[in-house]
């Protein structure tokens, strides 16, 4: 029954999708042809991709073990843990358009890298919290609002500004597919690796590593966003 409940928004809004977007052929610009190969050359998509499979690397192990951590580990009940992982919709829900809307006056690129080290500060605390569960679900409230955020920001905006001209849809295809590829299937198995090798307890391990790899990455970014853009050609001129 919990898959029909998860389905049926799904239904509902692939419905109206279909039945109210138009394309909107007047405002489309359109660019010189390339070939898809151009998206690879880029390097921000790279990027992006990479940066993304770092994010998913937090995200999807924390959604699927979490709460045997809490529950087998600290012992919470499953009404705590129940409270607890909520967390993670809520605070995802606000950091998906919180992050990049700080982004639009912070820039892309610091705000991404930010956010990584929020994250990775998070889960941190979050491993010597305890079994409190008011705590723990304020610090994953900031960890997803952290995480998530930057995945809104990574396939949103900054892969958006980076596609070459008339490949944005494809840009954003495979930053995502590579996302959920690793973040869904390697991920996981990683995860599930090390908790019956180490102990449920140190799957934690593997968010920090990964969010800590991110931070580092996005610093090689190059800056997309409209504001910052023309705050430089302005300085320039």
């Amino acid at each position: 029954m919990v898959f029909w409940v998860v389905a049926i928004p799904g239904f509902i809004i692939g419905i109206l999708l279909f039945l109210v977007l138009r394309e909107p052929e007047q405002h489309t610009q359109r660019g010189p042809a390339v070939g898809y190969s151009a998206v690879l050359k880029n390097q921000n998509i790279v990027l992006c991709m990479i940066s993304l499979m770092c994010a998913m690397a937090c995200i999807f192990v924390l959604g699927g073990m979490l709460p045997s951590y809490l529950t087998d580990y600290l012992k919470l009940t499953q009404t705590q843990m129940g409270f607890v992982t909520s967390a993670l919709g809520f605070g995802g829900f606000v950091g998906q358009f919180g992050v990049p809307g700080i982004s639009d006056k912070l820039g892309r690129k610091p705000t991404a890298a930010l956010s990584f080290l929020g994250a990775a500060a998070t889960v941190w605390i979050f491993m010597g919290i305890g079994a409190d569960p008011n705590t723990l679900f304020i610090v994953l409230f900031l960890l997803s609002f952290f995480s998530l955020g930057n995945v809104a920001l990574i396939t949103g905006p900054i892969a958006t500004e980076s596609a070459p001209a008339g490949l944005i849809s494809s840009a954003i295809g495979i930053v995502v597919a590579t996302g959920e590829i690793f973040g869904g299937g390697i991920a996981p198995s990683i995860g599930g690796a090390i908790a019956q090798n180490s102990g449920i307890q140190n799957i934690l391990w593997m968010p920090f590593v990964g969010v800590a790899l991110g931070a580092v990455v996005s610093l090689f970014l190059k800056e997309t966003a409209p504001a910052k853009l023309r705050e430089v050609v302005y300085e320039s001129s």
